[in-house]
């Protein structure tokens, strides 16, 4: 594959990194929304902007400041986020637009982890107009603002969105992790790592009048800890081309050193989430081991019909968090899901002169409708030195094989 790098968004002074991504506002045409963040601590964003396209990226309106998007409230800074609209049934113009809200008590990035909170909006005009901001709830007496979710108590743990799947025009799926509990009410992590995670499944379903959507946690999945001391977040989600539906789920580097390398995890669904398989770790198509940090990854339908998928593939069992290089972009084998290892293309890497705090992660990608190139936005960030966070965001423009 040729691969274009060029310099996205700047950071608009110094200290600051700059990450964000782009994505299509209707089913079909060139309209598109570009939001991104600034941050200059970890896990936390100190600002949110959107910027619009009408010519397919080519120029961007100036950016506006996302409303709500970082405040505080008493001693607590509040987080909310806000995605770009997915059309659940186009034909009558349904659109669905997700939030998230995270309150960290005096800024506490931790104490988050038991202040999350999903949002969502329902459009019923093409997404050009949304009704009022409702929480995920699932439906069920037991439920409630508070009690969200199965096995979810707002001040105790949380969930956080990650990925979502249009199942039908009726039903779309999200995947989330958690953040679980244990039996003393505390936060589960048996293994002490910087957080413990599972991945629950959502499904939501329109009503009737599509005012709003009813929501049922279908499956909750969690890892032997001692093979994932964090557990699992990040999921990403596709549909293959069988029907089923596979997740790629992040995990880390596991109780027993080189014996439980870090690696990324799968597991598949033959009915539209409802239910998934027990999850394994996900390999290369000649039966190698496959060594990812701690980070996220993507998949990514192409309209040739292939299948993509975008991680931190790393020669060497990863420590931790890193090393997040090299960027690789690489074919999913759907018969035995795996990665097809001749396809391992590397969209970017530590380059002579750059420090090995380097961190290609955390990134946007989609498909150019016009030309079919896949672009992928990331922030460049500790290149020179782990402590200097000022990084651009940069766009790479992939042409596929055929």
């Amino acid at each position: 594959m040729n691969v274009r790098k060029e310099i996205w968004i700047e950071p608009p002074e110094e200290g600051l990194c700059v990450s964000g991504g782009a994505q299509y506002l209707e089913s079909a045409g060139l309209k598109m929304v570009r939001n991104y963040v600034t941050t200059c601590v970890s896990d936390r964003t100190s600002a949110a902007y959107r910027q619009g396209s009408d010519d397919n990226g080519k120029t961007w309106s100036e950016p506006e400041r996302v409303p709500k998007d970082v405040r505080t409230e008493g001693d607590s800074v509040i987080e909310f986020g806000t995605g770009t609209p997915v059309a659940v049934d186009p034909d009558r113009g349904v659109y669905i637009r997700f939030s998230r809200e995270i309150v960290l008590p005096k800024g506490e990035v931790l104490e988050g982890c038991k202040h999350r909170k999903i949002f969502y909006e329902v459009s019923r005009d093409g997404g050009k107009t949304f009704g009022p901001l409702k929480q995920l709830v699932e439906s069920g007496p037991e439920f409630d603002a508070t009690h969200y979710m199965e096995g979810v108590f707002d001040g105790k743990n949380s969930a956080t969105m990650s990925s979502h799947l249009v199942l039908s025009p009726r039903e779309i799926l999200v995947a989330a992790y958690i953040f679980p509990i244990d039996e003393n009410g505390e936060l589960y992590n048996p293994f002490g790592g910087y957080t413990f995670g599972d991945v629950g499944f959502i499904l939501g379903t329109l009503t009737e009048d599509a005012s709003g959507m009813t929501w049922e946690t279908t499956q909750i999945i969690r890892i032997d800890p001692a093979l994932s001391i964090r557990g699992f977040s990040e999921p990403t989600m596709v549909r293959l081309l069988d029907g089923r539906l596979l997740c790629i789920c992040r995990g880390s580097g596991g109780a027993r050193g080189d014996a439980t390398p870090g690696g990324s995890w799968v597991t598949v669904s033959p009915d539209e989430g409802r239910n998934w398989s027990a999850v394994r770790r996900l390999g290369f198509d000649d039966g190698g081991i496959l060594f990812v940090p701690s980070s996220i990854s993507h998949l990514l339908r192409h309209s040739n019909g292939k299948l993509y998928w975008i991680a931190n593939i790393v020669p060497a069992p990863p420590s931790g968090n890193g090393p997040r290089y090299p960027l690789v972009i690489a074919e999913i084998n759907e018969e035995n899901i795996s990665v097809i290892r001749e396809s391992v293309t590397v969209i970017d890497t530590k380059q002579e002169g750059e420090a090995d705090s380097l961190q290609l992660s955390n990134f946007g990608v989609y498909e150019d409708r016009e030309t079919g190139e896949i672009i992928v936005t990331v922030a460049h960030l500790f290149a020179k030195d782990p402590d200097d966070w000022t990084a651009p965001c940069v766009k790479y423009t992939i042409q596929p094989t055929e």
